[in-house]
């Protein structure tokens, strides 16, 4: 699909319309009136794309977003996009320990999430370890700002406030800080963190700064956020993630495969992130049922006319797999197979589209029409001083056709000033050629020379006309 959005034909010229589809379809009964869609909704879908992320299904994970896109393609776009990352971050993340190199000079913001205070409000080791990476990275990028994530209070204090106050006191200046002061949680780090992003359109790159063994989770969910943000909007945002700085509290955490627990608590997160909290948890306790594909509908071209020896062109067919009755519907036409097509000869023909999945084939049909290929004739002549009863003029005649491969054959007939000179038979040896030496002129002046092609049961008749000048 793009990406996600589904095929259409623009034909600039008549002889572009030619060479492909044309008008006058004739679709068959069991092609379709316009596109199929799911009877799952846009909701559904998004919660199953989390689920089957969850269980590791990818087929049906991606049958999820397929049948998302033919519902919304702007929003399976940013699914496609998420559900890829998601699945790089479960492979593994490169952590970076020390301040990375090449990270954008302009536009750029660190995330730092903060971790619970003491009883008292004070700073925990935990939390001054990120401070103290993230002040390296400050001084690195002296352009870049810092955004402080965490509002759990303890004593009156919120972790962002004592991380302002933090680096505040080791010289960073205020106007480089941002607070993010209401979170309670990682979920809610992520949300309210890119709500606050959004709202900065000076920025267009972040990197966030957290422990070795939180980082994975964080990315992800910060991923999330973005995608509920521009769906929310229904606005693209070009934010972008750009590496992360991490403490290394643990060698192996973020590194290889993400564990199962991990992961579901993951998949979880990524819900309430999105704020489909309750329909995953409703989804979890009632998992959807395995998809089968059951029927296959196809649309054909708005118009479906071809030229004898014309191949078929897909441009403009969509085809759609309809799973489990119509619970998912996903445009399979790059992945369909087309059979039983033929412009040999002029008249009505019935194209077969098939499809197969989850070990189940299915088809469907649509008609189209074979009309007479077009032919034009091209005439020269042996000289051009014809003189009064002397020169035969030798007339050479060229018949092309508009279909490459689909070679002129039948009668050519040959005039002079309106009388018929002859006649001559054009096979397929030939190839479109043929010549007339003409008799002698008597008379000077102008006279004409028509050329005639009188076409057969494939090629539509041509004719092409000219004028001499005869001297004495």
């Amino acid at each position: 699909m793009s990406r996600h959005t589904r095929t259409a034909a623009a034909f600039a010229t008549v002889l572009v319309m030619l060479l492909s589809v044309g008008s006058g379809s004739v679709p068959a009964a069991s092609a379709v009136a316009g596109p199929v869609t799911p009877t799952a909704s846009v909701t559904d879908l998004r919660v199953q794309a989390i689920y089957f992320a969850k269980t590791r299904n990818s087929a049906q994970r991606d049958l999820a977003v397929g049948s998302l896109a033919t519902l919304d393609a702007w929003k399976a776009g940013l699914w496609t996009d998420f559900l890829a990352s998601w699945d790089v971050a479960n492979k593994g993340l490169a952590i970076h320990t020390t301040t990375p190199k090449g990270l954008p000079a302009k536009g750029h913001v660190f995330v730092v999430l903060g971790s619970a205070l003491t009883r008292t409000g004070r700073i925990t080791t935990k939390t001054t370890r990120r401070l103290k990476i993230v002040l390296a990275a400050l001084g690195k990028y002296p352009a870049s700002k810092v955004l402080v994530s965490g509002g759990a209070k303890r004593n009156g204090h919120t972790e962002a406030g004592v991380m302002y106050d933090w680096l505040v006191d080791r010289g960073i200046k205020k106007s480089r800080i941002l607070r993010e002061s209401t979170s309670a949680s990682t979920v809610s780090n992520a949300t309210n963190s890119m709500a606050i992003l959004f709202d900065h359109p000076e920025f267009t790159s972040y990197t966030l700064v957290s422990d070795s063994s939180h980082i994975r989770r964080s990315t992800i969910l910060f991923n999330a956020a973005k995608v509920g943000i521009q769906e929310r909007t229904g606005k693209p945002w070009t934010l972008t993630s750009v590496s992360n700085v991490a403490y290394l509290d643990s060698k192996t955490a973020s590194r290889g495969p993400v564990n199962a627990a991990t992961h579901t608590i993951i998949a979880s997160n990524v819900a309430s992130v999105l704020g489909l909290g309750a329909r995953y948890k409703a989804m979890i306790a009632k998992p959807p049922a395995k998809a089968e594909l059951t029927s296959l509908s196809v649309v054909p071209p708005a118009a479906c006319t071809y030229q004898v020896g014309q191949k078929l062109n897909t441009a403009g067919i969509v085809v759609t797999a309809l799973y489990n009755k119509g619970t998912y519907a996903r445009t399979v036409t790059s992945s369909a197979t087309f059979s039983g097509f033929t412009s040999s000869k002029v008249g009505g023909v019935s194209v077969k589209v098939s499809y197969a999945a989850t070990g189940v084939s299915k088809s469907a049909s649509f008609g189209c029409t074979i009309v007479k290929a077009t032919s034009s004739v091209a005439v020269g002549l042996s000289t051009k001083t014809i003189h009064k009863a002397k020169t035969r003029v030798v007339v050479k005649a060229a018949v092309a056709t508009s279909v490459p491969g689909v070679v002129a054959y039948g009668k050519v007939q040959f005039y002079l000033d309106g009388k018929r000179v002859r006649t001559i038979m054009m096979d397929t040896d030939d190839n479109g050629r043929t010549s007339l030496k003409l008799p002698k002129i008597g008379k000077t002046g102008t006279h004409t020379i028509e050329v005639r092609y009188l076409g057969n049961s494939r090629l539509v008749a041509a004719k092409h006309k000219l004028t001499v000048k005869v001297v004495k």
